[in-house]
C-alpha cells in the first residue's frame, strides 16, 4: 500500500472517525473554537521568537501573537460568522471566553519567553543552513506510508550535545501517548541523520516543559504499526464513531447523526 498523509490526519481519525469524514472528507463547515485560535497564535509567536534566534523582543513576539490571532478570527468569521454557536469552554459566552483566551495568550507568550531565557542549558539545533530548528518540515516512510508533518522544535543540550524534539501544547493536558514524539525522533534521524534521544511536550498554560522522555525506551514497530492500520481506515473508509466526552468539543458535531 502506498499512501501520503500527515500526522494530524491520522490521529484525527484515531478520535472519532465520523468526526474525520464529516470535517476533511465531505468538508462540513465545522464550528470555530477559541481555543484553536488561541494555540495557532501562541505558536506563531513562539515560531517567530525561536526563527530571530530568540533576539525578539516580547512586544514584538507579543505582536507576531496579536496578528495571527486577528487573521484566524476573521478566518473563523468568515467560515461561521454566527458566533453565538463558536465553542467554548465551560459556560462562558463566546465574546468573554475569547477576551479570556487573548489575555492568557498574550500572558503564555511571555512565560516561554522567560522560561527559555532562563534555562540556557537548552537551545534550538541549528540546521544545515544555519538557520534554529523551528518548525521544521518532514516527510518520512512507515512501511509504504507517506507521513508529513512539522517538529515545532528541536533543541539541543549544551552541556551534552544531545537532542530533544519538543511539541508545544496549549492545551490543560499533555498526550497520554507521546506518538508525536516518537514520528519526530524517526524524522530526525532519517531527515538530519541525527539521534534525538529525548522528547517533551512545552504546556503554555504550565509555562513549562513537561519531564523528558527516554524516547529509546518506547516501542517504534507499534507507532508505525498503528500508522499502517490507521491509513488502512482511511484508504478504506471505515469512519467508525467514537462518542463521549470529546463530543462536547467536536467542532462538526452540529452535523453529526449521532448528536443530532
Amino acid at each position: 500500500m502506498s499512501q501520503r498523509t500527515s500526522v494530524s490526519r491520522l490521529t484525527s481519525i484515531a478520535r472519532c472517525g465520523t468526526a474525520y469524514e464529516l470535517e476533511r472528507v465531505e468538508r462540513l463547515p465545522s464550528l470555530p473554537a477559541g481555543w484553536t485560535i488561541q494555540g495557532i497564535a501562541i505558536h506563531a509567536a513562539a515560531d517567530a521568537w525561536e526563527k530571530s534566534r530568540r533576539t525578539m523582543k516580547l512586544l514584538n513576539a507579543q505582536e507576531v501573537f496579536k496578528r495571527s490571532w486577528r487573521a484566524e478570527i476573521d478566518k473563523a468569521d468568515q467560515r461561521f460568522p454566527e458566533r453565538d454557536r463558536w465553542l467554548v469552554g465551560g459556560r462562558k459566552k463566546v465574546q468573554n471566553d475569547l477576551l479570556d483566551r487573548y489575555s492568557d495568550g498574550m500572558r503564555q507568550v511571555t512565560d516561554y519567553i522567560d522560561y527559555n531565557l532562563t534555562n540556557p542549558n537548552l537551545v534550538p539545533y541549528t540546521m544545515p543552513d544555519g538557520s534554529p530548528a523551528a518548525e521544521v518540515g518532514f516527510e518520512i516512510d512507515f512501511r509504504g506510508i507517506t507521513v508529513r508533518g512539522y517538529i515545532d522544535i528541536i533543541m539541543q543540550d549544551t552541556r551534552t550535545g544531545e537532542l530533544l524534539v519538543r511539541d508545544i501544547k496549549s492545551g490543560s493536558k499533555a498526550p497520554v501517548v507521546p506518538f508525536q514524539l516518537i514520528v519526530y525522533r524517526k524524522a530526525v534521524a532519517e531527515v538530519l541523520g541525527e539521534e534525538a534521544r529525548w522528547g517533551d511536550f512545552f504546556m503554555t498554560r504550565q509555562a513549562k516543559p513537561t519531564q523528558p522522555l527516554d524516547l529509546t525506551t518506547l516501542d517504534e514497530a507499534l507507532v508505525e504499526e498503528w500508522f499502517v492500520r490507521q491509513a488502512a481506515i482511511e484508504q478504506q473508509g471505515l469512519f467508525i464513531p467514537n462518542p463521549g466526552d470529546a463530543c462536547r468539543t467536536c467542532s462538526v458535531s452540529i452535523h453529526c447523526p449521532l448528536m443530532n
